[in-house]
């Protein structure tokens, strides 16, 4: 069962158009669950996360939304506020044109001719790889205040790889991989230090889902906006904090936005061939274990070079 569809609102457009028309308003989102039979095709950790947010019991949420997402910590909180100690210059937006070429560009350094880039008018996300499809969606509404393209790119084919690779590799896709999944892409995504401050907004991210579990979508709005973040990338980012719950003045935080920068911590502290070597497939740190090597559909040293060139 898919999560990400569970718990993205039907109504976040027009949710947008009153909430910044007020100065007070918080949303009411709503969802398919609400008006159908929902049948669980899923178990653990997630199928108990799904029947909380079904309930919209918010103590329930946090705690297996803390083990599916493998936040069980808070340890990086003086970190995160080291680095939300200045705030970055805003990026200027790139064109259209730039940014397809370079996503472009990259699928064609691997190999990946069968995918393609597409526009899309949805809402609630900047960039959504469909490796099933073979298509990379970017939301007609996504924002670059703080993120450069380049780091975008290594960001999403990050797990355009990893899923090609298991498919070349028969390699199963981890139980809690999710975890590493997002750590990874969001560490290599950090990596890019030449205009670019996605680290400063994964921190934020994560300081935002501490105060989200015990305030209203409105205050962790607030907060993003007092760290200089533009009005329309406040609303995004405080939004996905709240994804699953209904009644977004309620306390509660879906925690999945905090997993980026905590696990990219632990990624962080992993060797060059150790990172590489998560690249055989969808598997989780844990199982990385299993692998003595990198191995996979593309060549090792174009994967070196790619993501440590800068090095």
């Amino acid at each position: 069962m898919n999560l990400l569809k569970f718990i993205t609102p039907l109504n976040l457009h027009t949710e947008r158009e009153k909430f910044l028309a007020s100065n007070e308003y918080n949303p009411q989102f709503q969802y398919y669950w609400q008006n159908e039979d929902v049948e669980y095709t899923t178990q653990g950790d997630k199928l108990n996360l799904m029947k909380s947010i079904k309930d919209q019991d918010i103590d329930s949420i946090h705690k297996y939304a803390k083990l599916h997402f493998q936040m069980d910590d808070w340890k990086y909180v003086d970190l995160a506020i080291q680095i939300l100690s200045e705030t970055p210059l805003a990026l200027s937006r790139p064109t259209m044109s730039q940014i397809q070429n370079d996503f472009e560009d990259t699928i064609k350094l691997f190999g990946l001719d069968e995918y393609s880039f597409k526009l899309v008018d949805k809402h609630g996300f900047s960039f959504r790889p469909n490796c099933h499809n073979k298509t990379m969606e970017m939301s007609k509404y996504a924002s670059f205040q703080f993120f450069s393209i380049e780091s975008e790119v290594k960001h999403e084919i990050t797990h355009i790889l990893r899923y090609e690779n298991g498919v070349y590799n028969n390699i199963p896709r981890s139980d809690y991989y999710l975890a590493t999944e997002e750590g990874l892409a969001t560490y290599l995504q950090d990596q890019v230090g030449k205009d670019n401050y996605s680290l400063y907004q994964h921190s934020a991210e994560y300081m935002a889902s501490k105060l989200g579990m015990n305030s209203s979508l409105r205050e962790v709005y607030n907060y993003f906006i007092s760290l200089g973040f533009e009005p329309e990338l406040a609303w995004q980012r405080s939004t996905r904090h709240k994804f699953g719950f209904v009644d977004t003045s309620k306390p509660g935080d879906i925690l999945k936005p905090a997993m980026y920068f905590s696990q990219s911590q632990k990624i962080a502290k992993l060797t060059q061939e150790e990172i590489l070597k998560l690249f055989v497939g969808k598997i989780s740190l844990k199982d990385s274990e299993k692998y003595e090597r990198y191995y996979g559909r593309f060549d090792y040293d174009v994967l070196k070079n790619y993501f440590f060139d800068n090095e």
